[in-house]
């Protein structure tokens, strides 16, 4: 197995992999299935702008999806394990980028991996689009102080799934001291279906990508339904920070951490 195959792998234990899955699918080559020619095998395919897309096309219950692989080895596997007779597709493999680049602008989603040993998962055109142009990888800003009313949440009703991949994923790092989950007060009309999170950080000292890192875990682990925002405390406010301690109980506290400060 290569290492996106070990990366995708990885993500069915834990969303907290996502940013390694990320930057690997941005590596290398990908794979793809095109309609058997004898005539083409082995020729260079190009696409001009405007052509139609060469892949080949699967349907599924939200419509078409592209399967991708990881390798040449994985598309074997997966005509094997599905039964697709000799002749009837050719493989054919791409930068990685220009293959999410692609898919993204013509706004179809792909299945990496489908039908594989590794497990399957499903890339929508928004993130082949973030992915292509760097967005998805590159840190943002925190950009200026905002205020916020939060209401504190009961520990029986924390979103578990959100939860759960923040925590794996801040315990892999020290710069993280402690979080907090909050709902917003303030709701959009007509919008009573969504639920609001605030996750708050305690991080000392403050690392940008690895704080992308944790929004990138919560933003994949998040349902449909979610509106999930992440924010950092003061971390010289030591008075706000023990306050913070005293209302509400983090979810998560660094094991070399006091909880007194």
């Amino acid at each position: 197995m290569n290492d996106l195959d070990q990366a995708i792998i990885a993500i069915k234990r834990s969303d907290a992999n996502l940013p390694d899955f990320y930057r690997q699918l941005t590596e290398g080559e990908l794979w793809f299935l095109v309609p058997y020619h004898p005539e083409v095998e082995g020729e260079c395919l190009e696409l001009n702008p405007g052509s139609p897309l060469p892949f080949v096309m699967l349907e599924d219950e939200k419509g078409v999806v592209v399967p991708l692989f990881s390798s040449e080895m994985r598309i074997e596997e997966a005509l094997k394990n599905a039964n697709i007779p000799a002749r009837t597709h050719s493989a054919g493999a791409m930068p990685a980028m220009s293959v999410l680049e692609i898919l993204g602008k013509a706004d179809v989603r792909a299945v990496l991996n489908k039908s594989c040993s590794t497990g399957q998962v499903i890339i929508p055109p928004n993130l082949m689009r973030d992915l292509a142009d760097g967005s998805a990888l590159r840190p943002q800003s925190q950009g200026e102080h905002q205020e916020r009313i939060i209401n504190i949440v009961n520990p029986a009703d924390y979103p578990t799934h959100l939860i759960q991949a923040a925590f794996e994923s801040m315990r892999r790092h020290q710069n993280f001291r402690a979080a907090w989950v909050f709902t917003l007060a303030e709701a959009k009309p007509n919008d009573a279906q969504s639920k609001r999170f605030q996750i708050v950080v305690l991080m000392d000292p403050r690392d940008e990508k690895v704080l992308h890192d944790l929004n990138m875990t919560v933003q994949g682990a998040r349902l449909k339904a979610d509106d999930v925002g992440i924010g950092l405390l003061d971390e010289t406010d030591k008075d706000y920070i023990k306050e913070l301690f005293r209302k509400a109980r983090p979810f998560y506290v660094a094991a070399d951490f006091p909880a007194v400060l």
